[in-house]
């Protein structure tokens, strides 16, 4: 309380919160640890509750807008098709931000690859500017060093080099432009060396859970994949 400059424990329960419900009826509970306070408790109750409301009613509309988003996944189209598909989610996305100390649901994932090349190869194509823009088949600016930040993907996706160990690790703060505002999550890749081949390993921590499926389709499609084409496509001009 400014006041007195006394702090005071309490709790706030949110026992309804649905999409089904309206915020504005939704049940905000509030209790306080015994003792002092009551100015407070009835402070809570009136400018409080509405306060918790309008958060709520925000961090509501972003889980929505982000599970929508989330469902628009580039299916077996054509050229044309999938430039549409880009068009409308460029025009769609939303900037999130959630409310302050909303702590936004992330998931880890963890993905294993192996590629027909040597570990140098491999890690050249994540770090050099030229061979990131062949397999991503978009403009792209980096800077491969320890704090140095990076843009792909026509620049819905982002982030900064945390840690580059040549040939054997990565670390990477890494966004997608739709993503809540601010919201990184830590890509780690590490490149192990087999008999013929380098395994890619991924894991990734923080990842909003309504993007799980978009990073796993990133990842699977726009990187693996693509990468295996280009190195393909370099052995058969080598």
């Amino acid at each position: 309380m400014k006041e007195s400059g006394a702090k005071h424990k309490g709790l706030i329960e949110i026992p309804n919160l649905s999409e089904e419900n309206e915020v504005d009826d939704t049940e905000v509970n509030v209790s306080k640890k015994k003792g002092d306070g009551d100015i407070l408790k009835d402070l809570m109750k009136t400018a409080g509750t509405a306060k918790v409301r309008e958060a709520l009613g925000d961090y509501l509309k972003a889980l929505k807008t982000e599970f929508t988003i989330g469902m628009i996944l580039p299916t077996k189209a054509t050229a044309a098709q999938e430039l549409t598909i880009k068009r409308k989610l460029s025009e769609n996305t939303l900037q999130i931000q959630a409310p302050l100390g909303v702590r936004i649901p992330t998931v880890a994932l963890h993905m294993t690859e192996l590629f027909d090349t040597a570990a140098e190869r491999l890690y050249s194509i994540f770090t050099v500017k030229e061979l990131v823009q062949k397999f991503s088949k978009s403009p792209a600016t980096l800077e491969a060093e320890k704090g140095g930040k990076f843009q792909m993907f026509d620049g819905n996706v982002t982030g900064e080099y945390i840690e580059l160990i040549t040939n054997e690790k990565i670390v990477m703060k890494w966004r997608c432009r739709n993503w809540p505002e601010e919201h990184y999550a830590t890509v780690v890749l590490n490149f192990v060396p087999t008999p013929g081949q380098t395994e890619l390993q991924l894991d990734c921590k923080g990842v909003p859970v309504c993007k799980e499926e978009n990073m796993k389709f990133c990842w699977q499609k726009q990187h693996f994949e693509e990468i295996k084409g280009l190195l393909q496509l370099t052995t058969l001009n080598g």
